[in-house]
């Protein structure tokens, strides 16, 4: 089997090109153009959302975009041993029925709320508003890890309000430890742990401890 060798002046073909292209083989290659009258059209076009209830079209570019922040579009309950499937609009609703009421939390903003998150079950909390099914619904998973274990909140649904949270954990042998962090925007919740803005506590403060997460509106 030959070998490639580069010197001075000259590349081996073989050995610049692993398919065995010689540079003049490329360059009789079929080459590829923009069809710009064809990206022009999908420029011009406009389209319904897909999303049953909502009457607003848009750029076909701008589909994917509008569908993550749609009102309308179905997200799975949160809660791990429910798979109903409802809008943006009646999840906050859903999520204060009889079967989860009493599983879930209400919170202020700037109000700090007890929560006894543990690992493979989700701690759903509702914003206390006045406003009927306009509140926001946040979620605090917890993962065991060989480093520890991990906490980390989102809230789900679109919106335009931002939100950061503080959770601040106790444990019985007197240690503290507090997290402080953004409140991302998920359209639905996964089962996997997330790799950023994530709170690691060593297992030894694990097994007894005080949680506490205090929610806040973002005002600038």
């Amino acid at each position: 089997m030959g070998v490639g060798v580069l010197s001075p002046g000259k590349i081996n073909a073989h050995w610049a090109h692993p398919f065995g292209c010689s540079p003049t083989q490329l360059t009789a290659l079929p080459t590829l153009s923009r069809n710009r009258a064809m990206e022009r059209v999908l420029e011009l076009l406009r389209v319904p959302c897909p999303n049953a209830g909502c009457s607003e079209t848009f750029a076909f570019a701008e589909t994917s975009t509008h569908v993550k922040h749609c009102p309308f579009t179905q997200p799975t309950c949160p809660f791990t041993s429910c798979d109903f499937t409802c809008s943006f609009k009646d999840l906050y609703e859903h999520c204060g029925y009889a079967k989860h009421c009493e599983d879930s939390y209400m919170f202020e903003c700037g109000t700090p709320v007890f929560i006894h998150p543990v690992s493979g079950k989700r701690v759903i909390l509702k914003e206390q508003t006045t406003d009927e099914g306009e509140g926001e619904v946040v979620v605090v998973e917890c993962f065991d890890t060989p480093q520890g274990r991990l906490f980390h909140a989102c809230c789900i649904g679109p919106g335009t309000a931002k939100f950061s949270y503080d959770l601040h954990m106790y444990s019985s042998s007197g240690d503290s430890c507090l997290f402080q962090s953004k409140l991302k925007r998920v359209r639905e919740v996964s089962n996997e742990p997330p790799c950023k803005h994530v709170m690691l506590v060593h297992s030894s403060m694990c097994p007894n401890y005080k949680f506490y997460i205090c929610i806040k509106q973002e005002t600038y």
